[in-house]
């Protein structure tokens, strides 16, 4: 199974992705994590900018990682994050004989989005993320990424509503999509997840 997980800055799609890895076997794609950990200043720029990250470069990144792993149950979490780039993963995947079998889809309100993120705290160490606190597991001081920072959660919730969230209406006529309220709890989304998917 192939599976998209949308939703606007802070709907929970990192954590819905990590359980489906953690309980189902699914591959976690986290393309946020991949793109941090590169030392460029084009793509650090257009990440603490809260800016889109060129799509040569994101599309050699899935192309890479579906290359690898496309025999796999996958969720694709943080990619795409635009219409193009979704065609484009359509095309890398129907090359292996494969397709996005569910896009779920996960609503909460902007104003909660930029409350969410002003409480974030990421580990510079491990990448942990947490809900305020001063220290991660790991030891090290916690710190508010710069795309969490005001002006930058703008940016993006500006390009989620204009580049992004046109995925759903290109996606429905291939796909399932699957719409979740995001301001329900973390174990009751999945549950929810699991049954529109039909994993139990």
């Amino acid at each position: 199974m192939k599976l998209l997980i949308l939703g606007p800055q802070g709907s929970g799609k990192g954590t819905q992705a990590q359980l489906l890895a953690k309980n189902l076997g699914f591959l976690h794609f986290e393309m946020g994590k991949i793109l941090r950990s590169i030392k460029d200043e084009v793509v650090k720029n257009s990440l603490s900018s809260g800016n889109p990250v060129p799509d040569e470069l994101v599309r050699l990144i899935a192309w890479d990682f579906i290359t690898k792993h496309h025999k796999e149950n996958l969720v694709f979490e943080g990619y795409p994050r635009s219409v193009a780039q979704y065609e484009h993963l359509s095309d890398m995947l129907r090359k292996f004989g494969h397709k996005i079998d569910y896009v779920v889809n996960l609503e909460i309100p902007e104003e909660e989005t930029i409350v969410r993120l002003g409480k974030r705290r990421t580990c510079p160490a491990c990448g942990r993320v947490y809900i305020l606190g001063e220290h991660c597991e790991c030891g090290k001081k916690l710190v508010i990424r710069e795309d969490d920072k005001p002006k930058a959660i703008k940016r993006r919730l500006e390009v989620y509503k204009t580049q992004t969230a046109p995925i759903l209406q290109r996606a429905e006529n291939e796909t399932k999509i699957v719409k979740i309220d995001g301001m329900l709890g973390v174990v009751q989304i999945h549950n929810k997840i699991i049954q529109e998917l039909g994993l139990k």
